[in-house]
């Protein structure tokens, strides 16, 4: 008798394998790993390999019926996916079925192996939906202009003389962009009133208008002098990323202890030289080469942006939340690198991490939902990756990274998955320009 294997379909990402292994082949297989197990054996009074087999039954019984349990469905599930290709997401969730009710609605039980009976299990694996992408062509898109002005240049110089200025204590009220030393007392309003919470008490040292703060909080901080006290009330935003003060009313009573104020020195061609620049006028021309380029960038991205957005509303589908997982697990990970380099330790990653997970995965399911997307319509539409392609995207990355092409060439030469995933996002390239192609794109002043 051969292994049964069915196939139910238990939702749009979900399928389920149920696999009957007959009862001879369950017992040659346990019998099997007893005599590999026997060949190896240590019981004392026996030499190694001369253990008889009623002893090995009896000292390594449970480890070698194991053993036998994880062979046969590992060699099973491999034998069902053969026999049903599909873009399995994830591990699958194997769980024990009784032999009478395999296939019926039942109670699922714990996988145990008993020689000379039958073993019965499913599996249930999230697939990569097949969609039928709509309404892909003819989009009305925004992309906002790239217009560079003056008030972006002097943006630059600001930033650039940033990096020689002078910050001094000034005996004035407070303003946007002063700096301000204060410590702070918070509490929450709770069904017994004004509460301490934690971390709603430190020291602070912050520069008002960068966006540091809380805009309410920020406010409360402008119009303050060095020495005084303030007391004041606010609401934190529903959706903000500490669930535990999310929507909540708070107060707080803040002392400040210093206000600074940032001397900007004058941009004169000596320091305009110190910058690497050859002169002001040359500041002025490379800057502005700068901003075109990384506005274009810009507006570009806010277009694709606006273009996943448009193809999500007019195609809806399940996505399954092991892809969604695991590019929320990328995403954490890019962030957790980030504050790394920027001096944060273990425990304030964490917590940053942490309070960013809902961030996190509304953009992983947004990602992901973008990539099914563009891969169906890809197929839909029959886009191939051809040969000048490639060579096309090979050079530029190779100019990107500032290196010769022979190098990516050979990285891909010996990385076939990486090599698999660069076609992959060429193609998914060609997809985007094609709809955008297509696109009825309206610019917009930014």
């Amino acid at each position: 008798m051969e292994t049964q294997i069915k196939l139910e379909n238990v939702s749009a990402i979900q399928k389920k394998f149920i696999v009957t292994i007959p009862a001879d082949k369950v017992t040659k297989t346990v019998e099997k790993k007893f005599i590999e197990v026997q060949k190896t054996a240590k019981i004392k009074g026996f030499r190694p390999g001369h253990v008889p087999l009623n002893l090995v039954k009896q000292y390594y019984g449970e480890d070698v019926k194991s053993k036998a349990l994880n062979a046969l469905i590992n060699e099973t599930y491999t034998e069902a996916l053969k026999k049903h290709p599909l873009r399995i997401v994830g591990d699958p969730q194997i769980e024990g079925m009784p032999h009478e009710h395999a296939g019926e609605a039942g109670e699922h039980t714990h996988l145990h192996l008993h020689e000379g009976e039958a073993l019965t299990y499913s599996a249930v694996v999230e697939i990569v939906p097949e969609i039928d992408p709509k309404d892909y062509k003819g989009l009305s898109l925004e992309k906002p202009t790239a217009e560079v002005t003056d008030k972006d240049i002097d943006g630059v110089r600001t930033n650039l003389l940033g990096r020689k200025a002078e910050v001094m204590p000034v005996d004035r009220a407070s303003k946007m962009g002063d700096f301000l030393d204060f410590k702070y007392e918070g509490k929450i309003k709770t069904e017994n009133g004004m509460e301490a919470a934690p971390n709603l008490s430190g020291d602070r040292y912050a520069e008002l208008g960068s966006g540091q703060l809380l805009p309410d909080f920020e406010a409360n901080l402008t119009g303050l002098k060095a020495g005084g006290n303030h007391t004041f009330k606010m609401s934190y935003p529903a959706d903000y990323n500490d669930a535990n003060l999310a929507g909540k009313d708070a107060e707080y009573e803040v002392h400040v202890r210093e206000v600074k104020e940032k001397k900007l020195p004058e941009f004169t061609a000596e320091l305009a030289k110190e910058f690497g620049y050859e002169s002001i006028a040359d500041f002025e021309t490379k800057s502005r080469e700068m901003l075109v380029k990384n506005k274009a960038e810009e507006s570009d991205n806010l277009l694709r942006n606006n273009m996943i957005e448009k193809l999500i509303e007019k195609n809806t589908f399940e996505v399954p939340q092991a892809l969604v997982y695991s590019q929320m697990r990328a995403l954490a990970d890019d962030y957790s690198q980030e504050l790394k380099r920027y001096g944060f330790n273990e425990q304030m990653i964490q917590s940053a991490v942490m309070s960013q997970l809902q961030d996190f995965k509304k953009r992983a399911e947004t990602q992901v939902r973008a990539g099914i997307l563009l891969d169906s319509i890809a197929k839909k539409e029959k886009i191939e990756v051809t040969p000048a392609d490639l060579e096309k995207e090979l050079q530029k990355t190779a100019k990107n990274f500032g290196v010769d092409v022979k190098v990516v060439k050979d990285r891909f030469d010996t990385s076939p998955r990486d090599k698999a995933n660069f076609e992959y996002r060429v193609r998914e390239e060609l997809t985007i320009q094609m709809i955008l192609g297509s696109a009825k794109i309206k610019e917009k002043k930014s």
